[in-house]
């Protein structure tokens, strides 16, 4: 007489791997797969990164319907299509179906509207640093008119390294030249 162990535990270990198998099979067909740039097949169950051409696409999942409480008829009253066909990819390409972005194009308008929030940022940081250095130099520029109309004697340093006093001809002129540079700077 057998022993009834013996014929049954490989039977559940052979259950056990058709189960196994049957559970991968449907793992595997939630996944990825795009050429990449060196033209290996590469399989995930990310969508692939932003830098992969559509062209390069092999496969991506099919996804679950939005409302899967709805009758199995279409707009046009035929029966919908059956998940197992390719019509997910002739609906995704009809006129006038609204274009779900996927993670991969979510990730690139993210990262472009992070950018252009950046980018406005360091300038109008910019304009601030800018404006600031402007008053700077305004007031600046309009202390040292008042020191040259004060009568204060004023020394410049020559070519040479020299230093001589201004003349009354010459601080004219340095006043001339610093009045016009605040009319132009200075608003």
């Amino acid at each position: 007489m057998r022993n009834p162990k013996a014929w049954t535990a490989p039977l559940v270990r052979r259950t056990g791997v058709l189960l196994v198998l049957f559970g991968a099979t449907s793992i595997a067909s939630a996944q990825w797969a795009w050429r990449d740039e060196h033209g290996r097949t590469v399989f995930s169950d990310q969508p692939p990164p932003a830098t992969i051409r559509s062209s390069d696409l092999l496969r991506k999942p099919e996804m679950a319907p939005a409302n899967p409480s709805a009758d199995s008829t279409g707009a046009e009253g035929q029966p919908a299509a059956s998940p197992a066909s390719p019509a997910p990819a002739a609906r995704a390409a009809a006129p006038g179906a609204p274009h779900q972005p996927t993670m991969a194009e979510r990730e690139v308008e993210f990262r472009k509207r992070m950018k252009d929030r950046a980018d406005s940022e360091k300038k109008l940081a910019d304009a601030q640093a800018e404006a600031g250095r402007k008053t700077e130099d305004c007031e600046r520029a309009q202390g040292y008119l008042k020191s040259i109309e004060s009568g204060v004697r004023l020394v410049h340093t020559n070519p040479d390294g020299t230093r001589a006093l201004l003349d009354e001809e010459q601080r004219e002129a340095e006043a001339q030249r610093t009045r016009d540079l605040i009319a132009s700077r200075c608003n």
